[in-house]
């Protein structure tokens, strides 16, 4: 499929299971399997919002070890705009003891029969400053032999793609599913000047779970006082009184 004709039915779809079909179609016309779109904005949530074609199985098993936390592609994503393979990300040693999350998390995809995926991370900021971040991998089940050739030869051409559909998902959404007004709604020109930053939300996010600083730094890998140094910044910019306090005016202002 020539890049303009695909570009050309993403921007023609007016539903996500439209959408999902389109990008079906490329992903096979490439030689994957399927795809998967993740939601990797919001670390804490269990079950991000997800869209794709990788299978019920995978799916059902992803879910419920809960690898969206120990997921290092994911980790990987979130702080890059360069797509990468799956072989490119390093998995933690592991000689005896309890296996570590990672390596279980990439031996479930390869039971599952993918012998190699390519992630395209994508961020990108809402009218109101606010940062969101997603992925689309793309499952691979062939030769690794044709996975290198494939990626030397199209690596760009799916990087350019997944930014106009993605886009083109952002733009669906915003129109089929956020037309409800809020029983509550905030002051509209509030979460513009609460400009957090993403460490900021983050511990917001996690001490809206019921975590502690230490359980929070070590998930976040820093220290419990860099923890709280972001805590109090926030604070700070959300005029709150204590962590309750910000947490409750994070959530009313669609920070976190």
């Amino acid at each position: 499929m020539r890049l303009e004709h695909a570009i050309a039915d993403f921007e023609a779809c007016t539903t996500m299971e439209e959408l999902r079909d389109a990008l079906q179609r490329v992903a096979e016309g490439y030689g994957f399997s399927g795809f998967n779109f993740l939601d990797t904005g919001q670390p804490h949530v269990d079950r991000p919002y997800y869209l794709g074609t990788s299978g019920r199985a995978w799916e059902q098993e992803y879910a419920g070890n809960g690898f969206v936390h120990v997921d290092p592609c994911i980790d990987k994503a979130r702080h890059t705009n360069v797509p990468f393979a799956w072989g490119g990300v390093p998995l933690p040693a592991y000689r005896s003891g309890r296996k570590p999350g990672a390596l279980k998390t990439m031996e479930a995809a390869r039971d599952h029969g993918f012998t190699e995926g390519f992630v395209v991370p994508y961020h990108f900021r809402d009218p109101l400053g606010r940062t969101f971040s997603s992925l689309v991998v793309f499952f691979w089940k062939d030769r690794i032999s044709r996975f290198k050739f494939l990626l030397d030869q199209s690596r760009f051409d799916l990087h350019l793609l997944v930014i106009y559909w993605s886009q083109r998902a952002i733009d669906i959404v915003a129109t089929t599913q956020r037309q409800s007004a809020p029983v509550v709604k905030p002051d509209a020109a509030a979460p513009a000047e609460v400009a957090l930053t993403d460490r900021e939300r983050e511990v917001i996010a996690w001490a809206s779970r019921g975590k502690t600083g230490a359980d929070t730094a070590e998930i976040l890998k820093i220290s419990e006082d860099t923890v709280e140094t972001h805590m109090r910044a926030a604070m700070r910019k959300l005029l709150a009184t204590n962590k309750t306090h910000a947490v409750a005016k994070a959530i009313y202002l669609g920070l976190i």
